[in-house]
């Protein structure tokens, strides 16, 4: 039985990011003894339904897997109802994120899946290729939404897998590793790596429905064989933790720090963490092993706004962790919403003017958006009766301005959203022209001249310029006075 994942087009940015999740799933059912192939056109923006689906099929799957994120879920249910056209037996699969929140609603208003895999994918996924081979039973698989003769199934929830050391690397040889073009800040390759699952914490604005609140972490030695093993097979260095929280337990934290220094290894690491976690020392630890990058969810520099989305964070904090990290020769990287619940004029402020205060080597700014399973959706969702679920969750995307998203799913802020979206454009600008890199830049620059023409490369409008001719003329202008960017 072969089966197929199909990971679909961003339609408006590549994704950058190898699909970890579909890996996962894929390094299982080969694993099992299912011939798996992986599809991602997440690097493909402007791939069409057509040439998907003529790609796919010319290798006659049996199943069909497609990953469904909310904003692309009117791409996953038009490309599954195109796959049932072309090959009418052919079962199809949905998981991943939003139909995790939707199992059997999904079921219900999409005809052309069969399938609904919700929660943890690998052996829920490698269980229903099994009983599809014996045809049946369904029944007992847990995590698992089907269609039964009178009507649809929801089986039990699948308890979270306590035991992801156990589990294959993600199959990477299916993804042709090569293809990405995710870069470390000097421009060598980079590719992602997953070491815990989980997140203790209860941000309104975050998403707990795959791996829950459990931290579940895999061993050390696991994470240092994986690095190896990558680095054996595709030469890379760079590796980015792109768990929720590589630093929640610092006893791992600080074992993992001292087995990379012991062992000399040549890599260099990024990873994401709380701003309320680390203490000064251990960032001049993570630095001598190899850390390079940090990302840190600041979202907003309001004290009260903060509190509001549960954030359990002070502005102190956040001053503090960065400060630390860029004093470890560790770069940092903010990132920031606007239009949090009760956002003002005055809220805003304070957010653009601590992410231009803050020694942040990079940051984002986007659109607060209340994605189903969070506690932000619960509270405004009985406010979407009536609107297509197809339209609306198109719509639910932090990247505004894009022929798919001009305004927020919903604005929870107390702003009109026009004036919402002008102070997401300003923040970015903001941040370009005044923060901490930008200030560097111009400390290096010497007449009043050069300064100008920086200033001028750092307009929206000369960026969204792509190949034009003033760009580049930026770009070369900027290098010969600077050196390359990191």
């Amino acid at each position: 039985m072969k089966f197929a994942l199909v990971a679909p087009p961003w339609e408006v940015m590549v994704n950058s990011y190898p699909p970890l999740g579909l890996g996962y799933v894929a390094a299982a059912t080969r694993d099992a003894g299912f011939p798996t192939s992986i599809y991602d056109y997440g690097l493909e923006p402007h791939a069409t339904i057509a040439r998907m689906v003529d790609e796919v099929s010319a290798e006659a799957p049996d199943v069909i897997g497609i990953t469904t994120w909310t904003h692309l879920y009117h791409v996953c249910c038009d490309l599954a109802k195109a796959f049932k056209q072309r090959l009418p037996d052919v079962t199809i699969v949905l998981g991943g994120p939003h139909v995790t929140i939707f199992p059997a609603e999904t079921l219900e208003e999409e005809s052309s899946a069969d399938f609904v895999v919700y929660g943890e994918g690998e052996l829920t996924m490698v269980e229903l290729l099994r009983a599809m081979d014996t045809r049946g039973p369904y029944d007992g698989i847990l995590g698992l939404a089907w269609r039964s003769a009178t009507g649809v199934v929801k089986n039990p929830t699948r308890p979270i897998n306590k035991d992801i050391e156990t589990l294959p690397f993600p199959a990477r040889d299916l993804m042709r590793l090569e293809r990405y073009p995710l870069r470390a800040w000097d421009g060598e390759p980079m590719t992602t790596m997953m070491t815990s699952r989980g997140c203790p914490y209860a941000c309104t604005y975050c998403f707990k429905g795959l791996f829950g609140r459990r931290y579940i972490t895999t061993p050390n030695d696991a994470i240092i064989a994986e690095m190896e093993e990558i680095h054996a097979q595709y030469g890379i260095t760079h590796f980015y933790f792109v768990d929720d929280l590589f630093v929640v337990n610092l006893t791992r934290l600080m074992e993992f720090v001292e087995e990379m220094r012991k062992r000399k290894l040549p890599f260099r690491w990024q990873c994401l963490a709380r701003v309320d976690r680390l203490q000064r020392e251990h960032y001049f630890a993570m630095a001598e092993a190899g850390c390079s990058k940090i990302h840190y969810g600041i979202e907003t520099g309001d004290p009260e706004v903060m509190v509001r989305v549960d954030k359990e964070a002070t502005i102190e904090e956040v001053r503090n962790a960065v400060t630390w990290c860029h004093e470890a020769g560790i770069q940092a990287k903010g990132y920031f919403m606007i239009g949090l619940p009760g956002e003002t004029e005055v809220t805003t402020r304070r957010t653009i003017d601590l992410a231009c205060e803050l020694p942040l080597a990079d940051a984002m700014f986007s659109l607060t958006t209340p994605f189903p399973g969070t506690a932000l959706w619960n509270d405004v969702k009985d406010r979407f009766v009536g609107i297509p679920r197809k339209e609306l969750f198109r719509r639910a995307s932090y990247y505004y301005g894009t022929r798919n998203v001009s305004e927020p799913m919903f604005n929870l802020s107390q702003l009109p959203t026009e004036r919402l979206i002008e102070l997401v454009d300003q923040a970015e600008f903001e941040f370009r022209t005044r923060g901490f890199k930008a200030r560097e830049i111009e400390k290096s620059l010497g007449s009043g001249l050069d300064r100008m023409i920086f200033r001028l490369t750092q307009k929206k409008w000369v960026k969204r310029m792509g190949v034009g001719p003033l760009r580049n003329l930026g770009k070369r202008w900027l290098k010969g006075k600077i050196g390359a960017p990191s």
